[in-house]
């Protein structure tokens, strides 16, 4: 599958996830509401319809009632026309009496008029209250013409009342009807809905995607110049989300990676030294002490007269004892370089060796210490250790006298739990290291002494990474205005190392 069509893939993928994130809520929403709806528009019809019934019942009431009383009143109208001596009774007794009997239910008044329409006879009493009426049922009497007045109470409210509820029926049909169609009306804008949140969903999902897209682009390719053997090559992704962080830790790794590589080449470097010296040292120290023999036995063999001649034979074979004096302490450093022993690590105490370091008196009064406010515990080899930081302390003491300043040498120490690493800093008083010399003083044979065998800092660095840790200079000067050298050892100790 060619870049091209892997980075679309990836794209498609991302807006897909995305898009379907969006839209899965909106669409099981979309059948939640519709199956809701219908549930409750089932529902509201049924209660509505229940409603509607019982309303047009309470209606059927409402007109029977209505008829029975015009009945009821029509009958006492006609009973009370067929009695003789109405017109001879007395108004504020007989008639009183007849509108206060029971039996006359309603009955609030009543008159005899003349057929021209006055009045003959009447009786009345009181209306109840505001919520009710007069209703006048008229009754004809004789051929004369005259009329039977009855005046009947009823209630005012009855017929808005029966309005009222012809209103709520119908208005209870119209939302019956209403309900009914909500179910669609909300199934489609919930349809309308996921369309919109489908198309803006893609459209961030594709401007997501090529952004991420970018980023990981940016990972590989970095990572291929790496490959390529640019090692130098470090992703830029900015941002402060998980991508900026990988990006971050996928640098780290480079530069861990980096590192790693320097200190296997410089291992591998070393490894050939050590055989070189190893080999060396074997061929030089064999023929010294012949050599030394025959010159002393030159020197003693003489027995002549010739006083220049002897003077001549002693200076030489006393040049011959010095050098080769010399070669013998050259040989024992490549004996030293090429027979260096194996880290034996174990729990030290780090401040312990560091202040052994002023067993050496030699040492002691230009030793000044900085240790933490903790005791730090490391897993090393304490011989080899303490054979680097004495190095160090020698180098610095000797750098500080040969610029003209005080030897004292200064040595702090602290835990970099970012990194989980112990620094061990030793600063001098010397003119500091040319920063194109930085690297090239921890090769073998490098010195900047004219008495220097320039193995000290080799044989100290590898110490160093043998214990799955670094020597170094440090990119800016010490307080002190000399080199700052810093012993960097992991708290877990060497276990991982490339030892």
């Amino acid at each position: 599958m060619s870049k091209h069509r892997r980075r679309l893939t990836l794209r498609f993928r991302l807006t897909l996830l995305l898009a379907v994130a969006v839209m899965l809520p909106l669409v099981v929403a979309y059948l939640l509401v519709g199956q809701l709806g219908k549930t409750a528009a089932n529902v509201a019809a049924s209660d509505a319809s229940l409603r509607v019934e019982s309303m047009e019942r309470a209606t059927h009431r409402y007109h029977e009632l209505v008829n029975v009383t015009k009945r009821v009143q029509g009958e006492m109208a006609e009973r009370l026309a067929k009695r003789p001596d109405l017109a001879a009774l007395d108004p504020n007794t007989d008639l009183k009496a007849i509108i206060d009997d029971p039996a006359q239910a309603g009955l609030r008044a009543l008159a005899i008029l003349r057929a021209d329409g006055t009045v003959v006879t009447e009786a009345a009493k009181p209306q109840t209250g505001p919520d009710w009426r007069d209703k006048v049922v008229d009754q004809q009497l004789r051929a004369d013409g005259a009329t039977l007045r009855l005046t009947f109470e009823v209630s005012a409210t009855l017929q808005q009342e029966l309005q009222d509820l012809k209103t709520s029926i119908d208005g209870t049909r119209t939302v019956t009807q209403i309900q009914s169609a909500l179910p669609e009306t909300y199934q489609f804008t919930f349809l309308v809905l996921i369309a919109l949140a489908g198309a803006v969903a893609a459209g961030i999902g594709v401007a997501f995607s090529m952004r991420e897209t970018r980023r990981i682009e940016s990972l590989v390719a970095t990572a291929r110049r790496v490959a390529d053997g640019h090692h130098d090559a470090r992703a830029e992704l900015l941002g402060g989300d998980e991508m900026a962080e990988l990006g971050d830790a996928f640098n780290t790794m480079l530069d861990n990676l980096d590192e790693t590589r320097r200190q296997i080449e410089y291992l591998q470097r070393m490894g050939v030294w050590q055989d070189v010296a190893r080999r060396l040292a074997h061929e030089i120290k064999n023929p010294l002490t012949p050599i030394q023999l025959a010159v002393q036995q030159c020197v003693s063999a003489y027995k002549g007269d010739d006083a220049r001649f002897k003077k001549t034979l002693a200076e030489a074979g006393k040049i011959v004892e010095e050098e080769i004096a010399a070669l013998t302490r050259l040989v024992d450093t490549f004996r030293t370089l090429g027979a260096l022993p194996k880290v034996e690590a174990s729990p030290i105490a780090l401040a312990d060796v560091i202040e052994e370091l002023k067993l050496d008196p030699t040492i002691a009064a230009r030793l000044s210490l900085k240790p933490p406010a903790e005791a730090v515990t490391v897993r090393a080899d304490k011989l080899l250790l303490k054979r680097v930081l004495a190095n160090l302390v020698e180098n610095g003491i000797h750098a500080g006298l040969e610029a003209g300043n005080k030897g004292d040498v200064v040595i702090a120490w602290s835990r970099d739990t970012r990194r989980d690493v112990v620094a061990i800093t030793v600063d001098d008083h010397g003119k500091g290291v040319a920063e194109d010399k930085r690297e090239k003083i921890f090769e073998p044979y490098v010195t900047t002494k004219a008495q220097g065998t320039g193995l000290g800092l080799a044989i100290s660095r590898k110490i160093a990474i043998e214990h799955g840790g670094e020597l170094a200079i440090a990119p800016d000067r010490a307080p002190t205005g000399g080199a700052r050298f810093v012993v960097s050892l992991p708290l877990r100790g060497p276990e991982s190392s490339l030892a």
